[in-house]
Formats: structure tokens, C-alpha cells, sequence
């Protein structure tokens, strides 16, 4: 039985070690922290807009297993402005699902293993990656789905400070250690527009009972809550700064979700003292990032990007492969789906046999090229592109992916005869 070494345990990592496991892999997930599903956990928000063409895809492709737990803890159906198809999860609930899903699929987790380096076998392949105690870690195959954040000193130079984030814990568990570059895979970064390195933070958790009972009951009935922001709030400049993609409305809003506790999406890392200038936030105390109150400071992302073949694989390698926005992909959904098909195919390169390429008759198997020939065509660095917002969605729509209806979605991926790929043994 070929083994496959996982190498972080965010929402890409986690797909991709279910996929190896589900196609016949020894599958190993190493996690520098002692929580699976990383910066998703406070997420909150699927489906919406092109996600939900992504998650229905990758269900028929054979990778519902993540896509199922999320469900499972469904707070509301619910969407902000600029969005439709919607719901929101229960993020303190979501961590313990996810986990329970990778696990009940065969995978073997190790938690607060941080990897830091690796051992090749002349310039192409991976034999082993050496964790940060001095032990090894052998495999057949690698991913890398270490993600392209964090690193306290990379926050504190680029960032102001370490704001303390929920996702990434650095003080506790260590930094981030992009093993595909630590290889020597190219690293990459996404600069913003006044030339410093890395993005920012897309939204800020909000302690629901610090709210106005009146927003508060608002909230927790409809699940959703868009609040016009007052001229003087508003900074179209956040659609330059920010990680994830977004749209000029949502700048000129407020939008509250309830994911179990309440995230104002699309404000980035918002000042406690302007938050508090507005209607139903005169009392906002942070959840999170709990550093990011006084607006001066932010988690920076983005800064170790590496390419990747539409098979996933990292050129010049010939037994590792890269997933989610370690690769320059965005989004939940999109991550998640990168990561089924990362694993499958890291699998089939521990046994020899050759790789799948999701073709471009389905939606998934057309972002994927969409994003590498970003790197091929254009040399252009990936700048988080999702299926919610921005090119990837308006793509989306001119190609006729574009839908709500689940039926016609997983039609479209029968007809590719690609139904249930991901749950057919390799090995």
C-alpha cells in the first residue's frame, strides 16, 4: 500500500488526505496545531454564488464527505448582498465535524507536527519530510496544502503585528513552513497595490451578545443582516487590500452573518471605534482576530505561493503535489474540491499510474486550467480567484456552469464520466 504524507490540515488538506485514503493510499495528515480544518473554522459561509457549482461538482466527482459534515451544522440559508445559494455552518461546530469525517475515512491524523524541511532523492522526488522535533516523516507521495499565511514574523514586518488570529496560533505551535519551497519550488508573492507583500484579512468575528438586542434577534431570525455604512466608513481601497474577492457593494456595507457567533464579511480588519459608530455596534466587542481591534495590524496572506500543474502536481517534481491557496486558489469550496483532487492524484503517482486531468467540460476542470494558464499565459501571480466574486464567477457565468440546480450539475460531470472518480480504489 503506497503512502501519501499530507502536509497541513486546513480545508485542502483535509480533502486531500480523504482522497488518498478513499483511493486505496496509506494516508498520513500532518498538523503543525491541534485542530483540523484551519482557517475554515471561522469561515461560517458556503454555496454561495459559483461555490455552490464547486461543492456540487466535487459531490459527484466522490468528495461529499467535508461538503456533508459542513451540512450537518447548517445555522441559516441565508445570503448578503451580491450573493445567492447560500447557508451559513456552525463554526464552533465545525472543527469536530470536519475532523470526524477525516478520520472516519481511514486517514491517520498527527497533530502538532510541524514539518520544516524534507529529504529528496536527487532534484524531483520527495523521500521523507523531517519534522520540527528531528523526526522524519517517510511517504510515497507528498501535498503540500500549508497555505500561504501566516508566520509571525511575516506579520508583524508586513502585517504591523501579530493580531492573534484564530487560524493560525503561530506564538503556540510554530510558524508556517511551505514545504514545496522549502524543495525548492519557486515562492511567489502577491504584492498590493502600495507595494507591500502579502493580502489582508476579509472579515472580523464579532461576539453576538455584545450586539443590540434588536440587531441580535435580526440576525439570529434571518441569519443575515446587510447595514448601509455611513459615507465617511466607506473604503473602496479594501477591494486592493483584501485576500478574498469582493464587490464594490459590499464596501459600501455592514454585512453581518450569524456563523455562531457573527463576522462582518467583506470589512477586513474593521476599528473597533468606527465599528461602534454604527447602528446595533455601539457596544462590538472582536471575537476575532482578537489583536485587530484598534485597525493598526492584520494577518498577512499570500506571501508563499508556489505553481502547479492542472493535475496539481508542482513542476519539476515527480511525486509532490500542491492544493488551495498554497497554490494560489481561494474560497472554501474551491479549496476543498483543489484538495480531493490533489489527493487522488498523489495517490496514483505512488502507484504509478497516470494523473487525472479534470477536463474543461465541467466546472472545476475549467477554473483549474483558468488558474494555470494564469501562471503559463500571462505570468501572472493568482490572487486568491474563488468562484464567489470576480473573474472566476463572471467566467463562471459566460461559460454556462453558471446554475443553482444540483441535478443538472452532476449531469454535467456524469456525462464527463467522471461520477464518482474519487471513490474508486487506485491501489
Amino acid at each position: 500500500m503506497p503512502k501519501v504524507v499530507v502536509i497541513g490540515a486546513g480545508g485542502a488538506g483535509c480533502g486531500a488526505a480523504i482522497a488518498a485514503a478513499k483511493a486505496g493510499a496509506d494516508a498520513v495528515l500532518l498538523e503543525r496545531t491541534d485542530m483540523v480544518f484551519g482557517g475554515a473554522v471561522w469561515a461560517g459561509r458556503m454555496d454561495y454564488n459559483g461555490k455552490f457549482v464547486s461543492s456540487e461538482e466535487c459531490k459527484a466527482l466522490g468528495g461529499g464527505e467535508i461538503f456533508a459534515a459542513l451540512e450537518s451544522i447548517i445555522l441559516h440559508h441565508a445570503n448578503i448582498v451580491d450573493e445567492e445559494f447560500g447557508y451559513v455552518y456552525n463554526c464552533p461546530q465545525s472543527e469536530a465535524v470536519v475532523r470526524k469525517a477525516v478520520i472516519a475515512s481511514g486517514v491517520k491524523i498527527l497533530f502538532e507536527a510541524r514539518a520544516v524541511d524534507v529529504i529528496k532523492e536527487g532534484d524531483s522526488i520527495i523521500k521523507k519530510v523531517i519534522l520540527a522535533d528531528g523526526s522524519e516523516i517517510e511517504g510515497d507521495a507528498f501535498v503540500d496544502a500549508t497555505g500561504s499565511a501566516g508566520g509571525l514574523a511575516n506579520c508583524i514586518k508586513y502585517g504591523g503585528a501579530c493580531v492573534m488570529c484564530p487560524y493560525y496560533r503561530c506564538p503556540v505551535f510554530g510558524d508556517r513552513v511551505g514545504i514545496a519551497t522549502k524543495a525548492g519550488a519557486k515562492s511567489y508573492t502577491v504584492y498590493r497595490p502600495d507595494g507591500s507583500p502579502g493580502t489582508l484579512t476579509a472579515a472580523v468575528g464579532i461576539h453576538k451578545e455584545s450586539l443590540s438586542p434588536e440587531l441580535l434577534a435580526e440576525l439570529e431570525e434571518k441569519g443575515a443582516v446587510t447595514i448601509p455604512l455611513p459615507p465617511e466608513l466607506i473604503d473602496y481601497g479594501r477591494l486592493k487590500r483584501l485576500g478574498a474577492v469582493r464587490s464594490r457593494a459590499q464596501m459600501e456595507n455592514l454585512n453581518l452573518v450569524d456563523n455562531g457567533v457573527a463576522k462582518c464579511v467583506g470589512s477586513g480588519n474593521f476599528p473597533l471605534h468606527d465599528l461602534r459608530k454604527i447602528r446595533g455596534f455601539e457596544k462590538a466587542q472582536l471575537a476575532y482576530p482578537l489583536g485587530g481591534g484598534g485597525g493598526k495590524a492584520d494577518k498577512i496572506s499570500d506571501i508563499d505561493v508556489n505553481t502547479r500543474e492542472d493535475t496539481l502536481r508542482i513542476p519539476g517534481f515527480k511525486n509532490l503535489f500542491g492544493a488551495g491557496t498554497k497554490v494560489g486558489t481561494g474560497g472554501v469550496s474551491a479549496v476543498v474540491c483543489e484538495g480531493y483532487l490533489a489527493g487522488h492524484n498523489a495517490t496514483r503517482a505512488a502507484a504509478g499510474k497516470e494523473l487525472l486531468e479534470l477536463p474543461t467540460t465541467i466546472a472545476l476542470g475549467d477554473f483549474t486550467k483558468f488558474i494555470g494558464n494564469i501562471w503559463r499565459e500571462t505570468n501572472a501571480i493568482p490572487k486568491g480567484y474563488a468562484f464567489s466574486h470576480g473573474p472566476a464567477l463572471e467566467r463562471l457565468k459566460k461559460l454556462g456552469f453558471y446554475t443553482g440546480n444540483a441535478a443538472e450539475i452532476h449531469k454535467r460531470v456524469e456525462n464527463a464520466g467522471l461520477k464518482g472518480i474519487y471513490d474508486q480504489k487506485i491501489v
